[in-house]
């Protein structure tokens, strides 16, 4: 029930008005404007009807004084028994929602003021709903920004950024639909782990800010920081599935208020350092900028097998060859250079390049399906990786001299049975590798 704070200095008026208005809301009555300034904070009424000429204030100097010291924002209504269009255009230049003159209808007040209270709400919820994060609910990063710029001024407290470890996994292996349904479970998380009288806000993507009010204690830190990867990996499993195993998990970091600053920019970048600290050391933790020394103090969590193991092992392991970049590939055939000598095995290069036999203008996109084709073709074990456009490079590891005629044939055999093959040439370059060769040796073939 919206609270209305009634002023005027004619009892018998300010009787029946409250008598009126108290059918459908909350009333307190003051008699001067004195009185209303002492009931203005104790009470914080959603609107303020006020007679307008009174002795020692007038209800523009009550407004005046209530503006400059509450910097006051809800709707003020001047009641007036004087007639004139001058008093009505001051009243409305000073901010006044409206004037009601006096003697006034009961049903007209309570019209009027049920229009006000109205029109109120909603330029309210269109506020929320511009500084609101639609998937979240939380505050968006510019309500968020400005909230906080004053918050951390006034206030002691934790300044806190937290980063949704390893979420881009889901967006790419599950789709942007179940991305949004685990920023919601882990806001939902965030949000029961948290005080309402702390600020919560979503900053980006996966990035979200946290000021606890009134508290520096780091236990705070710790405790957040342990409920919300305990947590939400369960939450993935069960939207996402028991097989789900992408390492979601939370980094924070954290600043204290005021011990270092007041500044929110300066603060969120000294948090933001600290959660760089969290994610160069394991993910999973907190860490602390403590601005006396720069030093950062941090809490990771340690990293057990299992851990690790989802953290490296390759995501949807589908069929056909390992298809990866250049850089990888060199890491990966340095590897097999090791493995091969130590462990006497043998293996192949095999470099294929494409050429058009004519009709250039869809080469391109032959070249493309060449290499989707020859992946599926392989074995899970075989290694690929794309030179030029023209050209693919395999890495074909236990392939004996005797057997890798057949094999290449194989890999082959499912490109020519497609119609674009017909106008792509294949050259063919291939080097044995075994552990008692330094060079190998190579020959080249045209298919």
């Amino acid at each position: 029930m919206a609270k209305i704070l009634i002023v005027d200095d004619e009892p018998v008026i300010l009787s029946l008005t409250a008598q009126i208005l108290s059918q459908k809301y909350d009333v307190v009555t003051a008699t001067s404007g004195a009185d209303a300034l002492k009931l203005y904070g104790r009470e914080k009424p959603d609107l303020i009807l006020t007679d307008l000429l009174m002795p020692e204030m007038s209800g523009f100097e009550l407004y005046e004084i209530l503006k400059q010291n509450y910097s006051i924002t809800i709707p003020v209504v001047f009641m007036t028994g004087k007639d004139g269009d001058e008093v009505e255009a001051r009243g409305f230049a000073s901010g006044a929602s409206d004037f009601i003159r006096k003697p006034f209808r009961p049903e007209v007040l309570l019209q009027r003021v049920e229009n006000i209270l109205n029109t109120v709400d909603k330029i309210k919820d269109l506020m929320e709903e511009a500084c609101t994060d639609r998937l979240t609910g939380f505050l968006n990063k510019g309500a968020v920004t400005d909230k906080l710029t004053d918050i951390c001024k006034m206030n002691d407290g934790i300044l806190m950024v937290i980063d949704l470890d390893s979420f881009k996994l889901v967006n790419d292996l599950y789709g942007h639909e179940a991305g949004d349904s685990i920023l919601k479970a882990f806001a939902d998380i965030l949000r029961s782990t948290t005080r309402s009288s702390d600020v919560l806000g979503r900053i980006g993507g996966d990035e979200f800010v946290l000021f606890c009010v009134s508290t520096t204690e780091i236990s705070i830190i710790s405790s957040i920081s342990k409920r919300l990867n305990s947590q939400i990996s369960k939450r993935a499993k069960e939207i996402l599935g028991d097989d789900m195993n992408i390492p979601l998990g939370a980094s924070i970091g954290a600043v204290i208020v005021p011990n270092s600053g007041t500044d929110f920019q300066d603060l969120f970048n000294d948090a933001d350092h600290a959660l760089y600290t969290v994610k160069q050391n394991g993910k999973h933790g907190f860490a602390i900028h403590e601005k006396r020394d720069s030093y950062v103090r941090s809490e990771v969590s340690l990293a057990d097998l299992h851990a690790l193991n989802m953290i490296f092992e390759e995501r949807n392991l589908g069929s056909g060859a390992y298809f990866i970049g250049q850089e990888a590939f060199t890491q990966v055939y340095r590897f097999f250079l090791r493995y091969i000598k130590t462990y006497k095995e043998t293996a192949y290069m095999l470099l294929l390049t494409l050429s058009p036999t004519n009709n250039l203008t869809f080469f391109p996109m032959a070249a493309d399906l060449f290499g989707d084709t020859l992946s599926q073709s392989l074995r899970k074990s075989d290694i690929m990786v794309r030179i030029r456009q023209n050209q693919y490079l395999f890495l074909l590891p236990h392939v004996s001299q005797e057997s890798f005629p057949a094999l290449v044939e194989r890999m082959l055999s499912n490109w020519k049975k497609l119609e674009e093959s017909e106008n792509v040439e294949i050259a063919q370059e291939s080097e044995f590798i075994n552990h008692e060769t330094e060079e190998g040796y190579s020959r080249r073939a045209d298919d």
